[in-house]
């Protein structure tokens, strides 16, 4: 998407180039604690080997989608499959769990770390090694479905950037309506998968004890699901009063803009975003027009003004390999290949090797929402 808001997604980079700077953990002092750091040490190792293979064909899956060869699909599965192999190990859990039982001999960090060690096999455990390769397999055939997807208004092709300007500039209801369907046409694609995946996850996590995938989900965060739902209504109650007061403000400007009566509920199509989730273009400034002046400097400065801006807040400069191995720009329509149009940063190695994966056109938006 050019429509971006990689301000974090650059500060995960900044952040992960700079991790190696970082003060290690106190060393083990004990016989206990050196024997576990050992068992530790190892897992690390493998783990971060398996992780870097994985990232590295879950990129090339999400960077060269190219309909009907399953190359790069298979690759994934494959990466996916020997690092739920390693993590799911019955190995990997019998020894975690002997340490945690264990835990008043144990530093406080490699407690947390034998914790993870679970919570990571808790999703592809080799007591069901069949099921698991199953949910990778769907995992793999959602990420193709989803973003080899093809959409099409009134019989042409259109691509998400075009969904996108559509909605933020687009004044007739009609068409604006046409666009907004175009943009949800993959949804009946994907619900087929979706629903076995659903079903694929919550059984693949209930053989180590998890009562469903959320809930799985939600432990990461020493929660059960009754304490994350509560957490999220009390945000709902507390933000209530601005939401109010914003979603009023939208309803009055949007029927103005659209010459019609000003509606309880909004209009899912009349937002400048297909999923509602950013609602600044409904806010035009006379005479304030930045889409000429950054323009002009093309795509490629865009980025490096972000970079510099994380710079000046003492971070380091990204590495070569960001710019050398980073899908930033859109794919030619003739390129024979397609790629993922969502904005994403990718910690390849978790060392040095970080990328991002963008569509950037050079507007105002995208300048407004990486220097804000």
């Amino acid at each position: 998407l050019h429509r971006l808001t990689i301000v974090a997604g650059l500060a995960t980079l900044a952040a992960s180039c700079r991790s190696g700077s970082d003060a290690p953990p106190a060393r083990p002092e004990t016989p206990a604690q050196r024997e576990a750091q050992s068992f530790l040490d190892r897992y690390e190792a493998r783990y971060r080997a398996l992780y870097a293979a994985s990232s590295e064909a879950d990129w090339a899956s999400q960077t060269h989608i190219v309909e009907g060869d399953e190359t790069n699909g298979n690759r994934l599965k494959a990466a996916n499959e020997a690092s739920a192999a390693f993590t799911g190990s019955v190995e990997n859990i019998t020894a975690a769990r002997a340490w945690l039982k264990r835990a008043n001999e144990l530093t406080e960090t490699q407690k947390k770390q034998f914790e993870a060690v679970l919570f990571k096999a808790a999703s592809n455990p080799q007591t069901i090694a069949d099921l698991v390769k199953r949910r990778i397999a769907a995992e793999a055939k959602q990420t193709e479905t989803l973003y080899g997807f093809t959409f099409h208004l009134d019989g042409k092709e259109i691509t998400p950037n075009e969904i996108d300007d559509g909605l933020r500039t687009e004044k007739d209801l009609a068409k604006r309506r046409a666009v907004w369907e175009a943009s949800k046409q993959v949804g009946p694609a994907l619900r087929p998968g979706l629903v076995e995946l659903q079903k694929l996850r919550n059984e693949t996590v209930q053989a180590l004890g998890y009562r469903d995938f959320f809930t799985y989900m939600v432990s990461e965060y020493g929660m059960t699901t009754d304490e994350m739902a509560a957490k999220v209504q009390q945000f709902n109650r507390e933000l209530r009063p601005v939401f109010k007061e914003l979603h009023t403000w939208a309803r009055y400007e949007l029927a103005k803009r659209y010459a019609q009566p000003v509606p309880d509920q909004i209009p899912a199509d009349w937002l400048p975003n297909r999923w509602g989730q950013g609602w600044d273009a409904l806010v035009d400034v006379p005479g304030f027009d930045l889409d000429a002046a950054v323009g002009k400097k093309g795509p490629v400065w865009t980025i490096e003004q972000a970079e510099r801006f994380y710079v000046s807040l003492g971070f380091p400069s990204l590495p070569k390999t960001f710019w050398e191995k980073s899908s930033l720009y859109p794919v030619a329509k003739d390129s024979g290949y397609k790629n993922n149009t969502h904005a994403s940063a990718w910690h390849i190695d978790l060392d040095r090797d970080v990328l991002s994966l963008m569509s950037v056109e050079p507007n105002q938006e995208w300048y407004e929402t990486t220097h804000h």
